[in-house]
């Protein structure tokens, strides 16, 4: 099965990027970039028979929801050469972002052991060389590199307040958090000014993406603007269980 869907958004949203001289090579890279892709589906599918990787499985659904999604923000990270995606999960969005950006560098981390054997095998049979899965507790991991990366990328993950205090201390100064958000993106944005003030974040921008139909995306990019305290992310799962509110 052609990805079709996937084919016409790379086409259409990077083909200004391209001037007359390389518009061919850029479809060369289209066609390697939806080989990967294809690999991606065929191998998500069969793995979640067996582990529960996605509730989304429908061809069409994959590529939008999943593929589409994952990569709407891209251009976001244009300045960002080492990315950390937390609570990875399938890989989304970092493999489909790691997929279009070979140049730079994705750590990938998920506390689900099956869920990082997974990532690992679509590394080695994409052949991802700038992908790097890891098995661990966010808590445990960002006491190990503390503000140690340009971004983060968070998706379908936790609640502002919970993913600020889960990601912001893995971030450099000057660094930015990438938050996939749905409509209600508002009411978190309230909850978190207090976390946000703690770890030296503050909005930068909300960006609003088409999906499907009327579904919207939106993307909050959260700038470092200073070095947080580094007891931060708290252990014992309070992060999640207890957020810091306000």
């Amino acid at each position: 099965m052609e990805l079709d869907i996937l084919k016409s958004y790379l086409i259409n949203n990077y083909k200004n990027n391209c001037d007359n001289t390389d518009i061919s090579l850029y479809h060369d890279k289209v066609s390697l970039y939806l080989t990967k892709f294809s690999l991606y589906y065929d191998k998500l599918i069969e793995w979640n028979c067996k582990f529960n990787l996605t509730a989304i499985t429908d061809f069409q659904e994959v590529q939008i929801k999943h593929f589409i999604d994952s990569i709407l923000p891209n251009d976001l990270l244009d300045k960002c050469n080492n990315i950390c995606d937390i609570g990875c999960g399938a890989g989304f969005p970092s493999i489909p972002l790691a997929i279009l950006n070979p140049d730079k560098k994705f750590t990938l981390v998920d506390s689900v052991n099956k869920k990082i054997s997974f990532i690992n095998y679509i590394i080695e049979l994409l052949d991802l060389q700038n992908v790097t899965a890891i098995h661990s507790r966010v808590e445990d991991f960002a006491k190990n590199n503390f503000q140690a990366f340009d971004a983060c990328v968070a998706r379908a993950l936790a609640g502002m307040p919970t993913l600020a205090e889960y990601t912001l201390p893995l971030i450099k100064k000057d660094g930015l958090l990438l938050a996939y958000k749905g409509k209600n993106y508002g009411e978190e944005l309230e909850q978190c000014s207090k976390i946000l003030g703690i770890l030296k974040g503050k909005l930068q921008d909300v960006k609003q993406y088409d999906l499907i139909g009327e579904e919207k995306r939106y993307v909050l990019t959260i700038q470092k603007i200073g070095d947080c305290p580094k007891k931060y992310p708290r252990n014992g799962n309070k992060p999640r269980l207890q957020p810091i509110l306000g």
